[in-house]
């Protein structure tokens, strides 16, 4: 059978690991013809790339309706520069992210977990995905510097944003309508907040008094950092816990050892990032020829990291197919590396970390609603969005 790969191909969103075992066989360096583009599928190949500076640019985007739909450049933001311009806009509130500043939060998070918890034991049921997100939407509003009423109006944007329909490349109709009022919700925050600004040390408070190479930012550039932000700050975290709870229901050995010693907590979260990677896919712009496998990926065209694939490469992985919470990485892809990895992947660990604490310290035993669950499926994302348990109320 002819080996045939696109981000776009619906027929491999639900299972698209022996696609990515043979593409890591048979071609590693794959080029995807109407797309002129290239897919790399390997651990090794997706690091090094991601590591190279000088063959590979973000500044056309990394999403594959930036690189391939998109017919205006992408926003000015740090999300889409390369250096030096990364570092100084990335470093107006990285240092918020750093993982010893992190560390202190671990009390208010669980004091987040803790409040939303009680009316969820008491009904004998939750959704692992709807507490985690509300968890993690919590979190990052504070660091924003929005309401919570505004980043959960903002986040049911998103969800429709990403929602798929069969047939349409990238964003549906309804999901441009979702974009169009979010923008205009996010830069009306932005007027109100330059009258009256939020929490002094809050990320929108710097961006509004940044200045980079003598010009402020654009409302443009700060509603699309407000907007990627809220993205990148309740995405992997409830859909990497749902899976991990998924996970070790169905591995009952793996759920026993979590509960004769709750310190794994951590690796269970970080075994469910890697074992079903939330982020199936990000790219880049080939900036100089590269040579890799045998073929010539020229200047000029696209290229595809496949995260999800590397993730499960036996290369790197040994039996990279088996959710194991005893598995320790010698290196990590679950959050990106290079100039553009996660930068708030210190605090995704640690909210990952607690909800699991949290929920399993509370509840003895529990069953996975199956038909409950469902899962978000697409080029870009994927995972439980729904992760329904019932167990004895309390």
């Amino acid at each position: 059978m002819t080996l045939r790969y696109s981000p776009y191909d619906e027929s491999l969103w639900s299972d698209p690991w022996p696609t990515y075992r043979r593409m890591q066989e048979e071609a590693p360096a794959y080029y995807i013809e109407d797309l002129d583009s290239w897919a790399l599928s390997r651990f090794e190949d997706v690091w090094q790339a991601s590591m190279d500076r000088k063959s590979y640019t973000a500044v056309h985007g990394t999403s594959t309706d930036a690189l391939f739909l998109a017919s205006d450049p992408p926003p000015r933001v740090f999300l889409f520069m390369d250096p030096p311009e990364h570092g100084r806009h990335r470093g107006l509130i990285g240092r918020s992210y750093l993982k010893d500043k992190v560390a202190f939060l671990d009390d208010h998070v669980r004091g987040v977990v803790r409040k939303l918890l009680p009316p969820l034991l008491e009904a004998g049921e939750l959704d692992v995905y709807a507490l985690s997100s509300r968890t993690a939407l919590d979190i990052i509003a504070a660091f924003i510097g929005l309401e919570l009423e505004e980043i959960l109006h903002i986040r049911s944007l998103i969800d429709r944003f990403y929602l798929r329909e069969p047939g349409v490349r990238g964003t549906t109709e309804s999901g441009a309508k979702a974009f169009v009022e979010a923008h205009e919700f996010i830069v009306g925050l932005i007027e109100r907040y330059r009258r009256n600004p939020p929490a002094e040390h809050s990320h929108i408070v710097s961006w509004l008094d940044a200045e980079i190479d003598g010009e402020k930012l654009t409302d443009e550039q700060i509603f699309f950092s407000i907007f990627a932000m809220v993205i990148t700050g309740s995405d992997t975290v409830p859909l990497s816990t749902a899976s991990a709870v998924y996970y070790l229901d169905r591995h009952s050995e793996q759920l026993a050892l979590l509960r004769d010693d709750p310190t794994l907590a951590a690796d269970a979260f970080e075994e469910a990032a890697r074992f079903d990677q939330p982020t199936n896919l990000l790219g880049r712009r080939i900036a100089q020829d590269v040579e890799l496998h045998g073929q010539t990926m020229r200047a000029g065209q696209s290229v595809l990291f496949l995260y999800a694939a590397a993730c499960r490469d036996e290369r790197e992985f040994d039996e990279p197919d088996k959710f194991d919470l005893r598995r320790r990485q010698r290196r990590n892809l679950s959050f990106g590396t290079g100039l553009h990895f996660c930068l708030g992947q210190h605090l995704a660990r640690l909210e990952g970390r607690i909800l699991l604490e949290e929920m399993l310290g509370a509840i003895e035993e529990f069953e996975v609603d199956q038909e409950g669950c469902s899962r978000v499926r697409g080029e870009f994302l994927q995972g439980f969005s729904t992760m329904p348990i019932r167990f004895d109320p309390r």
